[in-house]
């Protein structure tokens, strides 16, 4: 279940007395039910808040039906992993005491990156050369128990050939399984799915009862026959080639100071002659200074950003808090308005308006596009309202308004008593341009 607030989730109990009848409200998410409206919609405010967080990959700032999508790609992603992985991974917290899962994954990697389990699917290399390799199953593990470590390399596995009846015995080196299965990512999330910390003080991880169940960890016939050496590190190799003739550090840099003096290069190699030597206690000294620079340097660094992070939180609260227009310092003054200058009297300046939205609406019914192509201007109505000659620009409005005002009270007319003619009653409507379209249409 995701978590809350970074804390376990903990869902609302049935109503001991609720009814088989009783209408009620389900939140779908979380599986519970309210009586009261109020609480299942302060539940799905919540629910779509982004204050949950993902139990298995950490991440946060979700909302529950985002962190129940990363809970469902997470499981997804570990069913691509072999159980029998899974178990043997989960069988080392169980059997060992976890103190930092990041520490444990390193050591898985390295531990099960050279070693085998039975019934593991691997690839078995061919001694033939030339030959591609071969899948097959390991089916038994061979070990000395004598010895206090066995080398990954010097594991004995009988191996099952897929496809034939088969049985090789080979080692380790002789064997690989495919890259997706074990990788860091797989890992980290298994162990952050079936572990969880049960102290604090020294810190500790333990198997979650359900993971202990489901995988068959306390089963007595389950066990890896090299589980004794997990947390021992392989013994390195040394395979760095000794000089030849035994030479010791003094011939060695004699015979670097000579080959340069013989390349020309005498200023340097005179350089490295006289250069004293540092002891090793001088010089463990000055790494150590040198790691402490760097260190004090890496915590201002790290001092440093967290106050700018905190001066941008700071910023940011104010910035979002409400505030009066007059305390705004971004106001901008408003822009000068032009005053409109007529020759009519202000007091008339409104009526005209509204003439002039008249023709704007009703121009293309009062046939004015031929002389006023562009609408009828307010500069236009007030030429006509001065001008007092007889055929003037006021002659041609009036005239056409009127003639037009004339006709459709006509067509009212005919309509009205076209309809109380046939009887339908005056209470119909009938569009006063009806009967200038084809057909009449009557509502």
């Amino acid at each position: 279940m995701p978590l809350l607030r970074k804390k376990p989730f903990v869902p609302v109990d049935l109503p001991p007395d609720l009814k088989a009848d009783e209408e009620v409200f389900l939140n779908v998410l979380t599986k519970e039910i309210f009586r009261d409206y109020e609480e299942y919609f302060r539940r799905s405010i919540l629910c779509n808040s982004l204050v949950w967080s993902c139990e298995y990959t950490g991440r946060s700032n979700l909302t529950l039906s985002e962190a129940l999508q990363s809970e469902a790609d997470a499981a997804e992603h570990l069913r691509k992993m072999p159980v029998v992985l899974q178990q043997a991974i989960c069988f080392i917290i169980h059997k060992n005491e976890i103190a930092s899962l990041t520490v444990f994954v390193d050591e898985v990697l390295s531990f099960y990156r050279t070693r085998f389990l039975i019934g593991e699917t691997v690839e078995i290399a061919s001694t033939d050369k030339g030959s591609s390799r071969k899948s097959g199953i390991v089916t038994d593990i061979m070990v000395n128990p004598d010895t206090a470590f066995q080398h990954p390399n010097q594991i004995v596995y009988k191996c099952s050939v897929e496809g034939t009846s088969d049985q090789v015995s080979v080692t380790g080196n002789k064997l690989c399984r495919a890259k997706t299965f074990l990788t860091r990512e797989r890992v980290k999330l298994l162990a952050k799915c079936s572990a969880k910390k049960v102290s604090t003080d020294p810190p500790l991880y333990a198997v979650k009862p359900d993971f202990v169940t489901k995988l068959r960890l306390d089963d007595e016939n389950f066990n890896i026959p090299y589980l004794s050496d997990f947390g021992k590190s392989v013994p390195k190799v040394n395979n760095k080639r000794k000089n030849r003739d035994g030479d010791d550090e003094e011939k060695k840099k004699s015979r670097k100071l000579k080959k340069k003096l013989e390349n020309g290069d005498a200023f340097k190699a005179d350089e490295e002659a006289k250069e004293p030597r540092i002891s090793a206690e001088e010089r463990r000294k000055q790494i150590e200074l040198q790691k402490a620079r760097r260190k004090r340097e890496r915590q201002e660094e790290r001092e440093n950003q967290k106050k700018m992070q905190a001066a941008e939180q700071l910023f940011q609260k104010e910035w979002t808090k409400p505030r009066e227009d007059l305390l705004l310092t971004d106001s901008q003054d408003l822009p000068d308005i032009a005053p409109v200058r007529t020759a009519l009297p202000v007091s008339l300046f409104g009526e005209v308006i509204q003439v002039s939205e008249f023709f704007h609406l009703f121009g293309v019914h009062v046939d004015l596009e031929e002389e006023f192509p562009h609408g009828v201007q307010i500069g236009a109505l007030e030429k006509s309202l001065i001008n007092n000659k007889q055929e003037g620009l006021f002659c041609d409005l009036v005239g056409r308004t009127t003639r037009w005002i004339s006709t459709e009270l006509m067509i009212l007319v005919k309509s009205a008593f076209f309809v109380m003619s046939r009887g339908r009653g005056s209470e119909e409507y009938i569009s006063l341009r009806a009967l200038k379209a084809p057909s009449v249409q009557i509502q």
